[in-house]
């Protein structure tokens, strides 16, 4: 009875310890979200209610953003390129104007002016990242590396047309569709990819359409930027560090694109994109 009884008590002071240690680290866990969350989620001027559940807060652009960034302390955003790029339009492309993709979150309002509309974070899509640090953030197996053209790359399948030169801006058309993705972590994409530097130090921007329900909990085709200036080591998707200033009010980073591309439909649907 006796030995009966100090086993009862020693496991006692083994397994409350062990309960205390957890509910800590689960309120450091959640303050690290909640700390995350208002760092990225700025205040907003107006908020609308997505069609897709997800809200679309109006952010004024004294609060961009890009203003994180050290480099960005006390400076006046241009909200238009310089030099040539304003000639660049639709009507240089020839492009039906019923076949240009959108978003249905304007059904439920517009944000004012000098305003930009950014998809809210939620503590979801912070979970479903690998861990809060890595949220925003590619995974290793993700990353497109140049290898031989007769080795394999049984993780990371692709496609490209490359060209190589000095560009002062660049454009592309790019149909947009909603493919099966058969796994959380696989995503399917379609792209303009901006390189320069050696692959060690490679500073580049992606952007395009994505469908990846790892990051987003659902397989719509969403509209979506990546940025990296030193080879992967740092950068992230859409808004979720300051590496770039969107300026344009009718899309959001994110979010997902109303119609897409289906199999004997017309028109395809198409993406412009432009830097």
């Amino acid at each position: 009875m006796i030995n009966q009884m100090v086993v009862t008590f020693v496991l006692g002071i083994l397994i409350i310890p062990a309960i205390v240690i957890n509910g800590e680290f689960s309120d450091t866990h959640d303050a690290k979200i909640d700390l995350l969350l208002k760092k990225l989620n700025k205040p907003a001027v107006k908020s609308i209610k997505s069609p897709y559940g997800g809200i679309i807060d109006c952010v004024h652009m004294k609060n961009h953003p890009i203003y994180d960034h050290p480099l960005f302390k006390n400076h006046t955003i241009q909200m238009k390129p310089s030099g040539d790029h304003d000639k660049w339009n639709n009507d240089t492309l020839n492009i039906d104007d019923e076949s240009i993709v959108t978003q249905l979150w304007t059904i439920n309002g517009k944000c004012p002016q000098n305003t930009i509309p950014i998809r809210r974070t939620t503590r979801e899509d912070i979970l479903r990242a690998e861990s809060i640090e890595s949220y925003g953030k590619k995974y290793p197996n993700n990353i497109p590396r140049r290898k031989p053209a007769n080795s394999t790359n049984e993780i990371h399948e692709y496609a490209t047309l490359r060209v190589n030169g000095i560009f002062r801006g660049a454009e592309a058309v790019i149909n947009v569709w909603k493919p099966y993705v058969q796994m959380p972590r696989e995503f399917s994409l379609a792209q303009m990819w901006l390189e320069a530097g050696p692959p060690s130090n490679l500073n580049t921007i992606e952007f395009g359409w994505q469908v990846y329900p790892g990051r987003y909990g659902d397989d719509n085709a969403r509209f979506f930027v990546y940025w990296t200036a030193d080879g992967y080591r740092s950068g992230c998707y859409n808004l979720d560090c300051p590496g770039f200033v969107p300026v344009n009010q009718a899309y959001v980073l994110g979010e997902p694109i109303g119609h897409v591309s289906t199999l004997g439909g017309s028109p395809d649907r198409e993406l412009v994109v432009e830097t």
